[in-house]
């Protein structure tokens, strides 16, 4: 009989399909966050659709604001608002503790536990900070918001992976991907980057539409886009600090 260890463990073709690559090979990378999906549908999902259908909310109120100019106290009910909703900075820091132990190769973490021992206080000033930092930086010209963008893409999965504080795990993402730069602007900067011109091109198509319209659409978009982002951040998190390659392969068997 096979142990409740090697139950959990990659295949022998899974095992030999990743040994052919390097851990921070592009298709090695996709493979695994697709893997690890596959194997916790539910952990992946289920907070996202929470979160990024906040996010969807406050879009809805900023369009509406934004289009039908109902003055400067609206203007600042959304911003409240949206400082207070939740982001991807925030979901892959979740994402990290229900799922980075499969990355690993090891048993996931009961949800409550997670619920629990999650650093929220710590997740949502990263969050906000973040997202001052990234104004100001895009304020300037388009490059430095990218530069920011991909430098502090990690805060979140790191606050976590490593229990540091928010100042530290600012720091850390820069050392951390300073030397992948290039790696992590192609599967977080880029994609955070095409999002936001998909939400753009939506909001112009629907900020005459019912509300619930504006909704859905901004919902969708942000959803997919945040499930697969998150998941690229925690996988590029888990490789760079601690050298994950997913499962090891089964015990042969006597």
């Amino acid at each position: 009989m096979m142990s409740p260890r090697s139950e959990r463990l990659a295949s022998p073709e899974e095992f030999e399909r990743v040994s052919r690559r390097h851990h921070l090979h592009p298709v090695e990378l996709l493979s695994m966050a697709w893997w690890t999906f596959r194997k916790e549908p539910g952990r992946v999902v289920i907070p996202g659709l929470v979160i990024f259908a906040l996010d969807a909310i406050q879009a809805t109120i900023y369009i509406n604001v934004s289009a039908d100019h109902h003055g400067l106290l609206s203007a600042l009910s959304a911003f409240a608002f949206g400082a207070s909703t939740l982001g991807l900075t925030f979901y892959s820091g979740m994402l990290e503790r229900l799922v980075g132990s499969v990355e690993r190769g090891e048993p996931a973490q009961p949800v409550l536990y997670v619920v629990r021992t999650l650093p929220w206080g710590r997740l949502l000033l990263a969050e906000v900070l973040l997202a001052v930092v990234d104004t100001v930086a895009g304020v300037l010209i388009v490059v430095p918001g990218l530069v920011v963008d991909t430098l502090f893409a990690l805060v979140g999965p790191l606050i976590n992976l490593l229990d540091c504080s928010v100042p530290d795990a600012f720091r850390r993402s820069v050392r951390v991907v300073w030397p992948h730069f290039f790696l992590v602007f192609l599967f977080v900067t880029l994609p955070l980057a095409f999002e936001h011109e998909v939400l753009v091109f939506v909001t112009e198509v629907v900020h005459d539409e019912k509300n619930w319209v504006i909704f859905l659409s901004t919902f969708i978009v942000g959803d997919l886009f945040g499930m697969a982002l998150g998941l690229m951040e925690v996988t590029l998190a888990e490789r760079l600090v601690r050298g994950a390659h997913g499962p090891l392969p089964p015990p042969a068997r006597l």
